[in-house]
């Protein structure tokens, strides 16, 4: 048999661009867009904090409101998930478990203080009545309370003269008295 001579091309390494977008690439590029849209927290006081023995210890008492800036902790570089506003249940101090309620969904949340700051969570108070992250309260909103009430009319004996309803005097006359 004769030796056949194996014609190896060399393997060209070029990235072929027609436009499209793998999913990696479009994964960061939509996680850097849901970056570049997070609110700032970083003037609101810091809700965990350091004793004088020096164990982590929660501010936030049962009844006040926390907020929880949460990361993916499970995926390798962490991402931002979103932070939220909760309503502190219970605390337990030696384990750091938080038992909180999720005002947005309507249902109990839980949380380590101590294991997410590990993780990257940014644990955050609430410093003035009504200021929260997350969905904004339905509803009508309240009147407008600096407008000054207009002024009662009185009568002849100083009692508020009562407005009167319904269509007023003279006008279903109106059309026959101008065509005379």
């Amino acid at each position: 048999m004769e030796d056949s001579e194996t014609i190896v091309e060399p393997i060209n390494n070029e990235i072929i661009d027609n436009g499209e977008v793998d999913e990696v690439t479009r994964a960061a590029q939509l996680e850097a867009a849901k970056a570049a849209n997070k609110p700032m927290i970083d003037h609101l006081p810091d809700a965990v904090e350091k004793d004088e023995m020096g164990y982590l210890v929660l501010l936030a008492a049962p009844g006040e409101k926390l907020i929880v800036e949460r990361l993916a902790s499970v995926l390798s570089h962490k991402p931002w998930l979103d932070p939220k506003t909760y309503t502190v249940k219970s605390v337990d101090v030696a384990s750091g478990f938080v038992s909180l309620w999720d005002d947005d969904l309507r249902r109990d949340a839980t949380t380590n203080y101590i294991q997410g700051l590990k993780a990257g969570y940014r644990f955050k108070l609430v410093t003035r009545k009504g200021m929260q992250i997350g969905a904004k309260k339905r509803g009508r909103p309240k009147k407008n309370p600096t407008v000054e009430p207009k002024p009662v009319e009185m009568d002849t004996n100083g009692q508020p003269v009562k407005k009167k309803r319904g269509r007023p005097p003279g006008v279903k006359n109106k059309s026959k008295e101008i065509a005379a």
